[in-house]
């Protein structure tokens, strides 16, 4: 295991690393924001097994850098070595927990227990809320937050019309709310390319999981399984404050075979650990994902674009949905502006497909593009918009913005005239 340690001066960590096995490297450098960032740049080309910060070096440009970092270098374990003078509220480290750093430690910790652990929501939830833990009592390993857990199945009639782009980009923003994806697409996996290349050895594989799983008896999970399964969550892939749930590698020549009740079992085990949890389903609705998707789901995202088979193979789609008993309050409408004929947004949702509109996505097809070359959603440019609808989702009052001037003065005449 590599580790760096970046602190300000000599650490007995370096000791206790080395005792423990690790090979270990030293950073230091000053506060000012341009020594931060080549010392970040140095992590970012080095990219080792585990990062150290002493809490000395956590300075505000450096936590920009780390969420900048994390984007890029999920896999790469970060803690911070927090003394006990330190309490909340501190903005440092709930911005930390947002980007979804868990590790966040005393000076006292031994170096084995904690990287010999995996830490939970539950361990820093009083940072990320900004209140004393006496405040907030015993916190398990689910957030406070997530006793209003929203699961959201995102479905469509087409290929082709941003259902995926539309999960990862709800990701990104989701991720201050803590936030899991689901790959339930095993026939033509996709959400992780939206983060990751198709080769890129860094995304996790659904092979992994169903090689450790004994398999449903009689239709239920072993102990063994349920504890895999709420492990291989918790242990996800952690890429822009997100966890993303594989499916198979796009690159397999042969996809496995899932057993029936996974995709439940998967959605089950994020609720505990996140406020929102999005399901980026199969194309067709004949797979057995999809079923359980849309079942399993409290809210369903029903994606088209304005084209007119889009929106026939929705209609269909709707139909699906009605025979299944699902009520129509618990779907909402995306209009994906992609194409230039087609019906109207009116036409859509006073006649096609009458359901409540979430949002309608403006066509920017460069924009979409290069994010899927680069392997970056747009929203972590552009949050503004994929926040709201991700607001409208968890049920969160939206942000106001303020006025520069919240005040009218009124022109007066000065006594005596001008």
């Amino acid at each position: 295991m590599r580790m760096v340690l970046v602190a300000a001066e000599e650490s007995p960590r370096i000791a206790e690393a080395e005792a423990w096995g690790a090979t270990v490297q030293m950073l230091a450098g000053p506060h000012d924001a341009e020594s931060q960032t080549m010392l970040w740049l140095s992590l970012m080309r080095a990219s080792p097994d585990v990062i150290w910060i002493v809490w000395e070096m956590l300075s505000p440009p450096a936590v920009e850098l780390i969420h900048q970092f994390r984007v890029v270098r999920g896999h790469v374990r970060l803690v911070i070595e927090v003394p006990p003078t330190v309490a909340p509220p501190n903005p440092e480290l709930s911005a930390l927990v947002s980007f979804g750093i868990y590790d966040l430690v005393g000076p006292d910790d031994a170096l084995a227990a904690v990287l010999a652990r995996q830490p939970t929501y539950g361990d820093v939830a009083r940072w990320h809320l900004n209140t004393p833990s006496s405040e907030i009592g015993p916190v398990a390993s689910v957030d406070p937050e997530v006793a209003a857990a929203q699961t959201v199945a995102v479905i469509a009639g087409k290929g082709g019309v941003g259902k995926t782009s539309f999960v990862a980009n709800c990701l990104v923003a989701a991720a201050a709310w803590g936030a899991v994806g689901i790959d339930a697409d095993y026939i033509k996996p996709t959400l992780s390319v939206a983060f990751h290349a198709p080769d890129d050895p860094d995304q996790g594989d659904l092979g992994q999981l169903l090689a450790a799983l004994e398999g449903p008896v009689e239709g239920h999970w072993t102990a063994h399984d349920q504890h895999t399964i709420r492990e291989w969550v918790r242990q996800a892939d952690l890429v822009a404050g997100v966890r993303l749930v594989p499916g198979p590698r796009r690159l397999t020549p042969v996809m496995p075979a899932v057993p029936p009740g996974l995709v439940t079992a998967l959605a089950e085990a994020s609720s505990k650990l996140a406020r929102l949890t999005l399901i980026d389903t199969p194309g067709s609705t004949l797979e057995y994902s999809w079923l359980e998707a849309v079942q399993v789901a409290d809210w369903i995202v029903l994606m088209t674009s304005p084209e007119f088979a889009a929106v026939l193979e929705a209609r269909d789609v709707l139909r699906k949905l009605d025979h299944l008993q699902i009520p129509r309050n618990r779907v909402w409408l995306v209009i994906n502006q992609r194409g230039r004929s087609g019906y109207s947004t009116a036409e859509i949702v006073e006649t096609q497909l009458p359901l409540p509109l979430l949002a309608v996505i403006p066509e920017d097809r460069g924009k979409w593009h290069h994010a899927w070359r680069q392997h970056y959603p747009p929203a972590l440019r552009e949050r503004r918009i994929w926040t709201g609808i991700v607001q409208k989702m968890i049920g969160v009052e939206p942000d106001r913005p303020r006025k520069k001037y919240p005040f009218r003065f009124r022109k007066t005449r000065p006594e005596g005239g001008f």
